[in-house]
């Protein structure tokens, strides 16, 4: 009796100390959409009227796409004279979107040398500055004030960072052929909600310049996703009018001029707008200066 008891304690220890060493398959994704930098200042996520405050850093494809809210569409508009477009590199088109390969090519590839500089499209926001060498290399990933996503891959360096606040223009990296690259260009997509459509239904090519000035996006505008909940064309036209688009404009960005006796606390307070969110948008610290008749931007 006595050795079955220690055989028994034996057994139930190294059993204890097994499941100890086994990772634990229970994953909390209570954090995967929200915001996850103690510093980052919430008010400056784009479009929270498509997305919320998700704000993922790692995942391209988040938050996930929305069935229901793409077949009602979003009507989006793309940019004014406020918040412009500007085209990313003025090279030619070497791929196009669509079936490549026995796989679908979600962007559009433009050719470049190395190190040529490749622009923000439109104002907006660093979602995702990573590298990933099986797939995009260094790529960045940034959403725009207009509801959109923009994704920039194989660059040769990255000189923006994750939470950081970029007009159209600004140069975002350099061109490369890193990652899965058989020569140095640029893989470029527009996404929204996590999905990938076609640049060219937005965006001249040829004169590097938008196409059109809005777009109705909708669950057509994404080949690759099948969508079971249609089978004809008049049940396409009711789901559609079931609920309205979801219209997506433009912020329109607000000034304050500096005058004598300002001070970031007090613009703060006026406009009710965070410290964090001035310094953010004006690309400042706190101690830096405020030169009386400047324009600070507030939203």
């Amino acid at each position: 009796m006595k050795r079955k008891l220690e055989k028994y304690w034996k057994f139930s220890i190294a059993f204890l100390a097994m499941t100890l060493a086994l990772p634990s398959f229970s994953q909390d994704t209570s954090s995967t959409y929200r915001i996850q930098y103690p510093d980052f200042d919430e008010d400056i996520v784009p479009a929270q009227i498509i997305y919320g405050n998700s704000w993922d850093p790692e995942h391209v494809d988040s938050p996930s796409y929305n069935a229901e809210y793409m077949s009602w569409g979003f009507l989006i508009m793309l940019a004014d004279s406020n918040s412009p477009y500007c085209h990313p590199i003025k090279g030619k088109v070497t791929s196009k979107y669509g079936w490549r390969k026995s796989r679908w090519h979600k962007g559009i590839d433009i050719s470049l040398d190395i190190g040529d500089p490749v622009c923000a499209a439109f104002d907006g926001v660093v979602r995702i500055q990573r590298y990933n060498a099986g797939g995009f290399g260094n790529y960045i990933v940034i959403r725009h004030e207009n509801g959109l996503e923009t994704l920039y891959a194989h660059l040769s360096e990255a000189i923006v960072e994750r939470n950081q606040i970029v007009s159209a223009g600004d140069t975002i990296g350099f061109g490369g052929s890193t990652g899965r690259s058989t020569g140095p260009h640029l893989h470029f997509e527009i996404r929204i909600m996590g999905q990938a459509f076609d640049p060219a239904r937005v965006i001249d090519f040829t004169s590097y310049k938008l196409a059109v000035k809005q777009a109705y996006i909708n669950h057509t505008w994404f080949p690759y996703i099948k969508y079971k909940g249609l089978k004809s064309s008049d049940e396409e036209y009711s789901a559609k009018t079931k609920g309205k688009p979801i219209v997506v404009n433009i912020p329109q960005k607000k000034y304050h001029k500096v005058k004598k006796g300002d001070t970031l606390y007090a613009i703060s307070k006026k406009y009710n707008v965070p410290v964090n969110s001035i310094c953010k948008l004006n690309k400042m610290t706190r101690n830096s200066p405020l030169p009386i008749g400047k324009n600070l931007r507030i939203k």
